[in-house]
């Protein structure tokens, strides 16, 4: 199922209200299969439970994370062209690329670790470690013991932000046109750092739709979740594909909103 579209020679460039435009076709494509899109998104936290109980399953979440994300992107693509989505297309990246996509899921995993290295080392030398091992309820914290933690957790989420955006379109890269998993981290870094605005538009619709979703009992999720997912297959698309060939096989356009 992988995509013969040509990547172009650098990621385009799109205004901030692009934003939208993906996420809107994100829902599109969910309305193509919502009992499929329910059944993988249910698997998902479903798998990840299950890993969570195993002595190594956290490890092993991490190895798949790019796994997972080829099947999103490989759904999203049967729906986009217009076709019904597939239960069995969630689990592509199972049966191609299945080695570079860990190789992935091992670069996102070192990556993490090393934030994780670099706020431990930085709470070590402020002589902060031991305090993270006193019982909440009774722990007192000094002005300058709570400045150390704040800005150690701005730290860490500093950094997460070029990680992110280095994986973001990583799945799809690699997925499609066979990209080394280096050269994809670069790819998509370098796709979301030119379009910095609409990825920003897009991840505070997102963060309410989520909200949204909590709201509704978590059951709203079942159906952000994979629309979100969706989503980034749209942007990959409008960033990364020819001009001619994302129009194409563009979807017609339609009022926004449900499929009865």
């Amino acid at each position: 199922m992988n995509s013969e579209h040509t990547l172009r020679s650098e990621p385009k460039r799109h205004p901030i209200g692009r934003g939208w435009v993906w996420v809107r076709t994100g829902f599109d494509i969910f309305n193509k299969g919502m009992g499929a899109s329910v059944a993988m998104i249910a698997l998902w936290f479903v798998v990840g439970l299950v890993l969570d109980r195993l002595p190594a399953g956290g490890f092993i979440s991490q190895l798949l994370y790019m796994v997972w994300g080829a099947g999103w992107v490989a759904v999203a693509q049967r729906g986009y062209a217009g076709h019904p989505l597939q239960f069995a297309d969630f689990f592509a990246g199972f049966r191609q690329r299945l080695t570079p996509l860990i190789l992935g899921g091992l670069l996102v995993l070192c990556l993490f670790s090393l934030i994780v290295l670099v706020c431990a080392t930085l709470l070590h030398m402020w002589g902060l470690t031991g305090l993270l091992s006193q019982d909440p309820e009774t722990l007192t914290l000094t002005v300058a013991q709570a400045q150390g933690f704040l800005l150690c957790l701005l730290l860490g989420l500093a950094l997460m932000v070029p990680v992110l955006m280095a994986i973001t379109f990583a799945p799809a890269l690699i997925f499609f046109h066979g990209v080394g998993v280096w050269q994809a981290a670069r790819l998509s870094f370098k796709g979301c750092l030119r379009n910095m605005w609409p990825f920003l538009w897009w991840g505070l619709l997102g963060a309410v739709l989520i909200l949204f979703g909590v709201i509704l009992f978590l059951v709203g999720l079942l159906v952000v979740l994979p629309a979100i997912n969706y989503s980034i297959y749209a942007a990959y698309r409008d960033i990364y594909l020819e001009e001619s060939e994302v129009t194409e096989q563009a979807p017609p356009a339609k009022e926004f909103g449900f499929e009865a």
